[in-house]
């Protein structure tokens, strides 16, 4: 089987600069000239030090889909002609804006130094020669038992509360599996009505559910589809525009109908639970994707442009500290540090943490928490400029970025066989570390646990997993 070469040459030459000075000239006549080429250049700076052919993009991923929540509405406000503070109510969305990317670029050095040199040029004979051997069937059914064992472990987290972080966690393995299949597929070019078929399942599995779970299988598809060197040729990048575009009109379609979708499914209890039968769903589902008309997804699309965005409770947060609310020389992430090393199995009294509750005190605002079936948090770059303002904040943030690089560093090399590292890798930091609006109290406990249990997968399942999808072995006897 022919070998995948690694490209010694950067992602495209010099078109990064080309576009970077050609959107700079046009963004300087736009609405919003300056915020417009500062978050172009910071999107290039990202692509400069996160592109790594060879391996899946996830580095630039969680850091691409900050960027566009800290920036389209910049984007969107050029499009309507009109200036960011125009684009939303928050008094200091500009600042929040600007310290959000620059908060980014924080993370992205922690990055890059926690991640190290690509491994690519490493594990590329190793992923080959594995993913050579591997059996599209033997995968495709693997993954149709892993959806069922991922159902399960969700209903045993929701019968045994004090270990539902952990037993979910371990759920969040069967995208592994997802992830090795597609790229499998698409090294070894066939079995793609299998892959569709998956792909599908796990759409309609998503839309079934509360939350838009459909999102998941979109990137993990997307990150399979550009991991391999080749990734930029042929039925790599058709894959990845395919995704890209699908990920777009899904997103339209969901947030056009997912309060009516939601308050059919809670049955108007306000609570974020599902108390109808599969076939219900289905059938409101279609009633109501159906019902969707020209009028109804344009809105829905500027809906979720601005459900996107994310800087809206941090310029809320700007107006109260530290005018009315001094820094808090370090609280929150104590808090956090406190929170993740106290696992609510050996610690079942501790107290919950309502995000709602902090957002609520710190913009001086009314968000819904848990008694509307909520929870809204502030987002990690704003608590940590709650902790040590605009400048400071650059200490825990850098942190923030050389762990998950670090976590990154450990799954992808800690183990014989790095398409199962790399899947691990892709999984964890895009459920674990790739939105604005995390929590630092959440997002920290769960990346603690999450590293646990996937190096715990590396070192005692993925052997054995992969053996029993390999191609079987035909004897050949020895001429005579």
């Amino acid at each position: 089987m022919a070998q995948f070469t690694i490209s010694k040459k950067k992602l495209f030459g010099k078109l990064p600069l080309v576009f970077l000075i050609l959107f700079s000239v046009l963004g300087l006549l736009s609405t919003n000239p300056a915020l417009t080429v500062a978050s172009l250049a910071v999107l290039v700076i990202f692509f400069k030090m996160f592109w790594r052919p060879g391996e899946p993009p996830i580095l630039l991923f969680i850091l691409g889909y900050q960027w566009l929540q800290a920036s389209i509405l910049v984007f969107y406000g050029d499009w309507q002609g009109l200036p960011l503070q125009e684009m939303d109510k928050s008094q200091y969305v500009n600042e929040a804006t600007w310290y959000s990317l620059l908060g980014l670029l924080y993370v992205a050095a922690g990055l890059r130094l926690g991640a190290g040199p690509s491994y690519a040029p490493i594990s590329e004979k190793l992923v080959t020669s594995h993913v050579s051997q591997l059996s599209v069937r033997r995968l495709f059914y693997a993954c149709l038992f892993a959806i069922v064992a991922a159902s399960v472990l969700g209903t045993a987290a929701y019968i045994f509360r004090p270990l539902s972080q952990p037993i979910l966690m371990f759920s969040w393995i069967h995208w592994v599996v997802v992830y090795i299949f597609a790229y499998t597929v698409l090294s070894q070019k066939r079995g793609y009505g299998a892959l569709l078929l998956i792909f599908g399942i796990e759409i309609v599995i998503g839309f079934l559910g509360f939350f838009s779970g459909f999102k998941i299988i979109l990137v993990i598809f997307l990150m399979a589809a550009l991991a391999a060197p080749s990734a930029l040729r042929g039925v790599r990048i058709r894959s990845a525009l395919a995704l890209g575009a699908c990920i777009l009109v899904l997103g339209v379609v969901w947030t056009g109908i997912k309060k009516e979708y939601r308050d059919f499914l809670n049955q108007g209890t306000e609570q974020q639970v599902v108390l109808v039968s599969v076939v219900d769903r289905v059938d409101k589902l279609t009633e109501l994707i159906s019902g969707l008309t020209k009028e109804d997804m344009q809105a829905s699309a500027d809906t979720l442009i601005h459900r996107l965005t994310y800087v809206h409770f941090f310029g809320d947060t700007i107006h109260m500290v530290p005018d009315k609310i001094p820094y808090e020389n370090g609280k929150l992430w104590t808090e956090a540090l406190q929170n993740a090393f106290m696992p609510r199995v050996f610690f079942p009294n501790k107290p919950s943490i309502d995000d709602s509750v902090r957002t609520a005190y710190y913009t001086g605002k009314y968000v819904a928490g848990a008694d509307d079936g909520t929870s809204i948090s502030l987002g990690y770059i704003a608590e940590s400029y709650i902790d040590f303002g605009p400048f400071l904040m650059a200490v825990p943030l850098v942190l923030w970025g050389y762990f998950i690089g670090r976590i990154f560093r450990l799954l992808v090399r800690s183990t014989k066989y790095p398409i199962f590292g790399y899947g691990c890798a892709t999984v964890l930091l895009f459920l674990g570390a790739s939105f604005l609006e995390q929590s630092n109290v959440k997002m920290l406990g769960g990346m603690l646990l999450g590293v646990v249990v996937f190096y715990f997968a590396q070192k005692y399942i993925a052997a054995r997993f992969l053996r029993r999808v390999a191609l079987p072995v035909r004897y050949h006897p020895a001429a005579t």
